[in-house]
């Protein structure tokens, strides 16, 4: 199995330098959504055939090792993951960095962020965030959506998020929103994101260019 994981992330970046050789992968997930769903381990085998095959967590260790073997010079490697604003999650995202860090293997973890104005409130993701950042590590706002039935409260914990991200924004390179305008959401019920259906700005969107000036 390791040989099987080895040659699919060596051809996966010789994939990338063949098909797009002027593209500069400047990060890459190198593992996505270890943990259980609110944290308190990885997932299970019954979950995971990872963890059915390994055992254990070696298999990530292993991962980042070849990604590193094999990634460009230059590539951030990072370890990424959803629910991270949730202690026990937050926790088993920070322990596995740690572990990478020690060994040299990882540089940054990325916080998908699908949040909602009912939770988590600011100060529960910032306490995750700081967590994350001192590892010292570089750490990403990779999928940012927050749902909500009112676009005020939507709009002011996009303020949030952003006024954090850019007071820590020599550590965060970079914030993704998750789609463009909420009909293409995948919670598009929900209205999530800064656009609403034709690209109508939202309160969101004003509250967070307004941070620019």
């Amino acid at each position: 199995m390791n040989q099987r994981l080895e040659s699919m992330i060596k051809n996966t970046f010789a994939a990338l330098k063949q098909q797009y050789p002027n593209l500069e992968v400047y990060s890459y997930d190198v593992c996505n959504e270890l943990f259980l769903n609110d944290g308190g381990g990885m997932r299970p085998a019954s979950n995971s055939n990872w963890v059915r095959v390994y055992g254990d967590d070696s298999f990530v260790i292993n991962a980042f090792k070849y990604a590193r073997q094999y990634a460009p010079a230059g590539c951030k490697l990072y370890l990424n993951d959803y629910n991270e604003y949730i202690p026990a999650k937050t926790n088993d995202i920070y322990n596995m960095a740690m572990k990478l860090k020690g060994l040299g293997y990882i540089d940054g973890i990325g916080m998908q962020s699908h949040l909602a104005t009912n939770y988590p409130d600011a100060n529960t993701y910032e306490t995750a965030l700081k967590k994350f950042l001192s590892t010292g590590l570089e750490v990403q706002i990779t999928e940012l959506d927050i749902t909500c039935t009112n676009t005020q409260e939507q709009a002011n914990l996009y303020e949030k998020i952003f006024k954090l991200a850019m007071q820590n924004s020599s550590k965060i390179p970079a914030v993704t929103i998750w789609g463009t305008q909420d009909s293409v959401s995948w919670r598009r019920d929900q209205n999530p994101l800064l656009f609403s259906n034709g690209y109508q700005p939202k309160p969101a969107y004003e509250k967070v260019m307004a941070l620019v000036k």
